[in-house]
């Protein structure tokens, strides 16, 4: 509105912004999904939290084709006990493999082992038999070729924690 002597009083915009243009303006606050079943996973949803829970069944994800700087982090959100939850994360058919380094280990910290790939893999998978606990996680970036994982996948005391995570199982 502006007065007589020709002065800007206050501006007022209507805005209708877009789902894209609000996550720049809350760029802090990442997007956050349940995965509770099979899901391929698009490049628009590069940075997303997924948390994944006690699905009680064998359940695919499957990364987008590789891009430089795609990024997803995968958060167990309950405990998988003694079932036959099985998550497999898979590359997109010849998109580029999967490699790095997971630790595993028991909770009384027995069983502490790492599980290193070195580029062969294009699947990884948690298996919730030997009760995978909540909180265990796996961080997945590309390099525009090749998908790098970093985590730590935890289970009960006495379980067989090796048997928690495998690259190509």
């Amino acid at each position: 509105m502006i007065d007589k002597a020709g002065c800007l009083l206050y501006f007022k915009e209507k805005t209708n912004m877009a789902k894209v243009g609000r996550a720049s303006r809350n760029a802090s606050y990442k997007r956050v999904e349940t995965i509770t079943a099979t899901k391929t996973i698009l490049d628009a949803e590069s940075g997303e939290l997924y948390f994944v829970g006690d699905v009680g069944s064998s359940i695919d994800i499957t990364l987008p084709t590789a891009k430089a700087g795609a990024y997803f982090k995968f958060i167990i959100s309950e405990d998988m006990d003694n079932n036959s939850t099985v998550v497999d994360i898979l590359t997109a058919g010849a998109a580029g493999t999967i490699q790095g380094m997971v630790e595993i280990g028991e909770l009384d910290a027995s069983g502490q082992s790492y599980v290193i790939d070195g580029g062969s893999a294009t699947k990884l998978t948690i298996d919730g038999d030997p009760d995978v606990n909540k909180g265990s996680y796996l961080e997945i970036e590309c390099d525009g070729t090749n998908w790098w994982v970093t985590g730590k996948i935890i289970c009960d005391s006495g379980g067989t924690a090796t048997g928690a995570f495998a690259f190509d199982a």
